[in-house]
């Protein structure tokens, strides 16, 4: 039987020896998981991290379309009180910018017409 290392045929006969490779495993093995944990707990940071750009992104880019959808909205709703009061006021004989517009353009037009005033 030979000893080495506190080893005698492949077993470990030295108390010492044996407590203080046990030791060492477990420091090892502590350290292996720790690491892991480490890498572990990084990646799923960035990928939460990730995840929550492209979230707000998301949201960001709704919102966006959700506002501009809004002003076409109030714009539609500006112009169809507008021609609703024009068109009130032109029943009792007040003409509005549109109407007044479409007159001149008439008279424009019946102004360069030849033959009409020769």
């Amino acid at each position: 039987m030979t000893k080495e290392n506190g080893f005698d045929n492949g077993f470990l006969t030295d108390s010492k020896q044996w407590k203080k490779t046990i030791k060492e495993n477990d420091l090892k093995r502590a350290e292996e998981s720790r690491a892991s944990l480490q890498a572990l707990t990084e990646k799923v940071e960035r990928e939460r991290a990730a995840n929550q750009e492209l979230f707000y992104k998301a949201i960001s880019k709704t919102r966006k379309e959700e506002e501009k959808k809004r002003a076409v909205e109030l714009e539609k709703a500006k112009a169809r009180a507008l021609d609703k009061v024009e068109e009130e006021y032109e029943k009792h004989g007040v003409k509005s910018s549109k109407t007044e517009k479409l007159e001149n353009a008439y008279r424009s037009t019946l102004r360069n017409l030849r033959g009409l005033d020769d």
